[in-house]
């Protein structure tokens, strides 16, 4: 395998007794080090080069299909409320889209700015009826997860506190005021971002098998959303429904990818916390139950069963 970055070239290659040796090539470097004729190595460099370049061309193209599928996602969750009876119109879309924009915007100028940051540190210390150690705003971090939660959780947080300082004219933060219409929203998408926060952080923990938790959180997640879905009784926002329904359809094409890799259905068979139980629990049917079953049994057989000859010998070997 062959690497290189800018103006560096490493090579990696087996040696006759099939160890790997490491070569890093500065410019100027021999070429005859790799077998190579005069110019020969510039050719193979610049080929590593257009090979980095297509693969960032290959991200772009990633990032570019992801946007689409959102976009595909959006739709069909807007029309499969629709269906249902909920309607969601173009200006409760609007101040929906604005809520982060103005509450992570909101967060980074308090940060940033030592006027702010001493009115806001002011208006907080005077409020009697905080409870908690919590002394600044959070904002959201693109490459982190959860921070769409810490915003809103830290905003929520000091709700009386940035209107407040919001209201006052000669700091211009009117623009990052939420509406009581986005404060409600703010609240629905802070309970529905709390599903995500267990399960981020199960599958962030570092040396941690995770292959049986991935169908039981995604099914975890799927029921959660569903709820949300069909909540009649705490008025949750139309916009913030039609995104848990995407969030559904997002979950049904995962999980049919988990469904149909058999090491994930084999690894929640063998947990002792949950046996082909769980998938009883779980609303299988004891057909389906019945196919898990075989399902891992002829896995079994196929791949980790001694044969026979084998089978003698072990048993020879534990009577010696």
């Amino acid at each position: 395998m062959m690497g290189m970055c800018k103006c560096r070239c490493q090579i990696w290659w087996s040696t006759d007794f099939g160890e790997k040796e490491e070569i890093i090539l500065d410019p100027g470097d021999d070429a005859d080090i790799l077998g190579y004729e005069d110019g020969e190595d510039d050719t193979a460099i610049q080929e590593e080069v257009d090979a980095s370049l297509e693969e960032d061309e290959g991200d772009e193209g990633q990032a570019i299909h992801n946007d689409k599928v959102a976009k595909t996602i959006c739709e069909k969750a807007i029309q499969y409320m629709a269906d249902k009876g909920v309607l969601m119109d173009s200006d409760e879309a609007k101040i929906a889209l604005q809520i982060f924009p103005q509450a992570s915007g909101l967060a980074c100028h308090v940060h940033d700015s030592p006027t702010l940051k001493e009115q806001f540190d002011k208006l907080v210390s005077e409020d009697t009826e905080l409870k908690n150690s919590q002394q600044t705003l959070s904002h959201q971090v693109t490459t982190r997860w959860n921070s769409d939660l810490d915003c809103l959780k830290s905003h929520l947080y000091f709700w009386d506190i940035l209107e407040q300082l919001t209201a006052i004219p000669s700091l211009n933060l009117k623009a990052y005021s939420l509406s009581l219409d986005q404060w409600k929203m703010a609240e629905d998408v802070y309970e529905i971002l709390l599903l995500f926060d267990e399960l981020t952080h199960i599958f962030s923990a570092a040396k941690t098998p995770l292959i049986v938790n991935a169908i039981p959180v995604l099914e975890e997640l799927h029921e959660g959303l569903i709820s949300a879905c069909d909540d009649n009784e705490n008025n949750i926002s139309t916009v913030v429904q039609i995104a848990c329904q995407a969030g559904l359809l997002l979950i049904d094409k995962y999980s049919a990818f988990a469904h149909d890799c058999d090491i994930y259905i084999i690894a929640i068979v063998m947990c002792p916390d949950h046996k082909l139980k769980w998938f009883k629990d779980h609303g299988r049917t004891s057909r389906q139950i019945k196919d898990i079953e075989k399902m891992v049994v002829s896995k079994w057989k196929n791949n980790y069963q001694p044969l026979h000859h084998e089978y003698l010998w072990i048993c020879s070997y534990q009577q010696t």
